[in-house]
């Protein structure tokens, strides 16, 4: 493929401004990096990613190297896919960067393995197929899924071949640290690189600003992903090697938006085990939202001293109506009975009596990320539930209660 040369940036003091990377009073710029997603498998499978299994691709944990290994069997389309089960959103004027560590399996033809930051329809990733290794965007702005696949050797930074400023010959059997940083905007650049000896080498940039008609993708806003896949058959059995991840948006976070919420005006009666009282999950038409629970309600009608908790994937009994909201990203449901399993993310007390309480907050502001919905993996995807519950330490009662949210996208 053709390279175009780098444009020749014009020297900006001679337009009234000392540089870019100063403000106004020369003041330097500096970029406070926000951590919104990490993950790491040192005593287990964390639970944070979902797998798409087929023909004897499988997913374990090797707790000595605190990885999880994902691996194929010798049969043709034998896979697994591993996505995040959130999506991580992109605040427009932040650069969002996302570091990924891995060991690809020994390259073998018919074999082919992907880590990056994409979904199903857009994003950026690292793929080796078979010998051949590339950088790709998808993107589905045209309603298609369309892929630019730039090969090693086109590389327009350094193509870690030993020709390149490095030197450095990039060897895919080793561990690595891959990185790739989004100026979206609907129309800005990405670069991606590798971390190695401790410097952060830049390997390939894509810039549309100035260049397209459009978007470059559909959004920034994607899960991290990986993939290994036989597309043939293969002469021996592959085990891909996931290690850590981090997500961070240079620059903080701080965005904020309407606080939406649904609530149950139906008095919940309240016994020795949990009941019910709204629970919340993604429409399927908007599955990979950014949704963030801010605020639980709760008034007891009625003595008794009551536990309230989010529980998330509880098996709800005759959940049989779930009402869209107005806001289009959240279904509720206000009808469950009662419910058996899921995972307690966020508990507490309070009082009941024969007056209201006021609002018991989860937490205030966008400061958290471990509540957010996430969903499965899969070709049609499944969304989190988070109810919240309530349920009487001594005594017994009633409630009436609220589940409010924030829809980042």
């Amino acid at each position: 493929m053709s390279v175009s040369p780098r444009p020749k940036i014009p020297n900006v003091s001679q337009h009234g401004f000392s540089s870019f990377r100063t403000d106004l009073f020369g003041r330097i710029k500096t970029s406070e990096p926000y951590t919104i997603f990490d993950s790491s498998h040192r005593y287990s499978q964390n639970g944070d990613f979902s797998d798409l299994t087929e023909t004897g691709g499988a997913v374990s944990h090797n707790i000595n190297q605190s990885t999880a290994l994902l691996s194929v069997t010798t049969a043709s389309g034998s896979k697994v896919y591993r996505e995040s089960k959130k999506i991580f959103p992109y605040q427009p004027g932040k650069s969002l960067q996302v570091m990924q560590t891995f060991c690809f399996a020994p390259a073998q033809a018919n074999l082919r393995q992907r880590v990056g930051y994409f979904s199903r329809q857009n994003g950026f990733y690292l793929e080796q197929d078979g010998t051949n290794v590339y950088i790709v965007k998808r993107s589905y702005i045209t309603g298609s899924i369309v892929e630019t696949r730039v090969a090693q050797s086109d590389w327009n930074v350094d193509p870690l071949n030993g020709s390149g400023p490095s030197d450095i010959v990039l060897d895919l059997s080793k561990a690595q640290i891959f990185w790739s940083e989004y100026e979206w905007l609907g129309v800005g650049s990405v670069r991606l690189g590798f971390a190695i000896d401790g410097f952060f080498i830049p390997v390939h940039a894509f810039h549309h600003a100035n260049h397209i008609d459009s978007t470059y993708i559909t959004t920034a806003s994607l899960p991290v992903r990986y993939e290994i896949e036989n597309t043939g058959a293969t002469s021996f059995a592959s085990s891909m090697k996931q290690i850590c991840v981090s997500v961070i948006s240079n620059g903080g976070y701080e965005r904020q938006t309407e606080k939406w919420t649904a609530s149950n005006t139906n008095a919940v009666s309240i016994g020795g085990s949990y009941a019910p009282v709204v629970s919340i999950r993604m429409t399927a038409a908007r599955i990979d939202s950014v949704v963030l629970p801010a605020a639980v309600g709760l008034m007891p009608s009625g003595a008794g001293n009551l536990e309230w908790a989010l529980i998330r994937n509880p098996t709800l009994t005759n959940a049989t109506t779930w009402t869209t909201h107005s806001s289009g990203t959240i279904e509720y449901n206000l009808n469950a009975t009662a419910l058996t399993g899921g995972v307690v993310v966020r508990e507490g007390f309070f009082a009941g009596s024969n007056q209201s309480t006021g609002a018991v907050e989860v937490y205030q502001g966008l400061n958290t990320f471990d509540l957010q919905l996430g969903r499965t993996n899969a070709d049609t995807p499944v969304s989190d539930i988070l109810t919240l519950a309530c349920r009487a330490v001594s005594g017994s009662s009633t409630v009436y209660g609220s589940l409010s949210w924030y829809d980042l996208i």
